[in-house]
């Protein structure tokens, strides 16, 4: 599902520039390898700005306010603004599908298995924010995979030029 939120906002990145954002600036767990691998199997990232987290504890994820872990929470059915992906074409599944276990946030040496234990790194959930300075202007926590806010919305709260228009004080 994130795969498909990132491919998203990289589409955004002229819009958030005419509206002053430096950003989207992504944030993910995992190994800079895996980093690199997930930019390259997706060129339309080729140019976006990403960090990876990579300690075992993911205690700087969590800093930055990504607390949620799949299974914190008891989720009850219609809580959820649950997103299915849109940007993926069947190719995209491919790669993506190919590349799940490769791609996992698991700790060096020890491998995805199936019926296995879950790595903590595979349970972080992320969320999205829109900061200002010091002044966080938009803050979502994902409860699920998927549960990404609209766009929009977080377009709204940092007063963004709608979709090809300017500010009407400019």
């Amino acid at each position: 599902m994130c795969w498909d939120y990132a491919l998203k906002w990289q589409a955004e990145k002229p819009r958030l520039e005419q509206s002053g954002v430096a950003g989207p600036l992504f944030i993910s767990v995992g190994r800079p390898e895996q980093l690199q691998n997930f930019l390259n199997l997706n060129p339309e990232l080729k140019d976006a700005k990403a960090l990876i987290e990579d300690s075992e504890d993911f205690q700087a994820y969590k800093k930055a306010g990504f607390n949620y872990l799949m299974g914190d929470k008891q989720i009850k059915p219609g809580d959820l603004n649950f997103k299915p992906p849109q940007m993926m074409k069947p190719g995209t599944w491919f790669k993506y599908l190919a590349n799940v276990a490769n791609l996992a946030p698991v700790p060096k040496g020890q491998k995805l298995e199936l019926g296995g234990k879950v790595p903590e790194g595979v349970k972080v959930l992320g969320g999205t924010y829109a900061i200002d300075g010091d002044e966080v202007l938009f803050s979502h926590q994902d409860q699920v995979p998927g549960d990404v806010p609209e766009l929009e919305d977080v377009f709204k709260s940092i007063k963004a030029a709608p979709l090809g228009m300017k500010y009407l004080d400019e």
